[in-house]
């Protein structure tokens, strides 16, 4: 049993309280990693089409298929390409927007929600607006050397990752 501040963990109970004290079970790596997944494809599917509308509305020839793939993005932002930028503007955008509003506010995101987890911050509730982005920016710096940030959670005895542990949230199973 894990005991934090006013949050406890356990593997016994999910989501049971006992004297102000909530009994939850840490969500382990393979099930956060399928939920970031589908919600990485949800922003990136709106963001893809949302570009290919633009690039059509402007006139801009769109690749082939063949061409499509993440050396396509790099190539365009390093060029300076206004539409590769506006891509991966948008992505991060969008991905932002995503994950403040579900992931704080509401402390589900769609893949969360699909695989029944929740985001909670120490009092057992969803982080909240201010949760949602500072847990966002700690995702950034999480991700970016090489994923291993997210890495943390298989080591960790909270089963938190980095984002977790500088946002002061935790990724626990829902109750069915």
């Amino acid at each position: 049993m894990f005991s934090f501040a006013s949050l406890a963990t356990s593997d016994e109970g999910t989501g049971a309280r006992s004297g102000g004290v909530l009994y939850v079970r840490a969500a382990g790596f393979p099930r956060r990693l399928a939920a970031a997944a589908i919600d990485a494809s949800v922003v990136l599917l709106v963001s893809a089409n949302v570009t290919a509308l633009a690039a059509v509305l402007l006139g801009v020839p769109l690749p082939r298929a063949q061409e499509i793939g993440p050396d396509l993005l790099v190539a365009g932002i390093l060029d300076r390409n206004p539409i590769a930028l506006g891509a991966a503007g948008l992505f991060l955008g969008l991905g932002a927007l995503y994950q403040i509003y579900f992931g704080g506010i509401t402390g589900q995101t769609l893949g969360k929600r699909l695989l029944h987890l929740r985001v909670i911050g120490l009092r057992g509730t969803a982080p909240g607006p201010l949760g949602g982005i500072v847990r966002f920016a700690a995702l950034l710096l999480s991700v970016l050397p090489a994923g291993l940030g997210w890495l943390w959670c298989l080591f960790d005895r909270e089963r938190r990752a980095l984002h977790d542990h500088l946002a002061g949230t935790y990724v626990i199973l829902e109750e069915r």
